[in-house]
């Protein structure tokens, strides 16, 4: 029986362990093509500034060109913490979804802002592929409302 225990325990530890690398690689690796990549500062060619109010963004839709490396200035107007991340509509349901059951997470990730009520950050994003890229706030509550999108059109 205490043979069967420590089979079964280690088949847990390995599986947990393959879980979380899993898990970890997906976080860390490239942004998905579409969405872009963290941009150099040097290499800004417009600034946009985004208000975060405490159930929408404003503007809530953008227009950028494909291969533009832009500023966005975002400004906590609420009175309540708030974070824009950049990314695909389906990484952003995800992220909320783990937000809902970890309200305190803070990211550190290059397409991800968290401010305090009257706070102003900014992100450097280089858009690489035209499309739809969506930001958004996925804190528990905010997300349906708090959500935008960036048509990157074609050069």
């Amino acid at each position: 029986m205490k043979k069967h225990i420590a089979v079964f325990f280690s088949i847990l530890m390995f599986w947990v362990v393959s879980v979380s690398a899993d898990l970890n690689h997906k976080h860390d690796s490239a942004y998905p093509a579409v969405i872009g990549e963290p941009g150099d500062p040097a290499k800004v060619t417009r600034t946009i500034e985004i208000k975060a109010f405490d159930n929408h963004f404003l503007p809530a839709e953008i227009n950028v060109v494909q291969g533009e490396t832009v500023r966005f200035i975002v400004k906590n107007e609420g009175l309540k913490r708030h974070e824009m991340v950049i990314d695909t509509l389906e990484n952003l349901k995800e992220h909320a979804k783990i937000t809902r059951s970890n309200p305190g997470l803070v990211r550190e990730d290059p397409n991800y802002l968290n401010m305090l009520p009257g706070e102003q950050k900014e992100l450097v994003w280089h858009f690489t592929e035209s499309g739809i890229v969506h930001f958004a706030c996925g804190y528990p509550g905010h997300f349906k409302g708090m959500r935008g999108k960036i048509n990157v059109e074609i050069k």
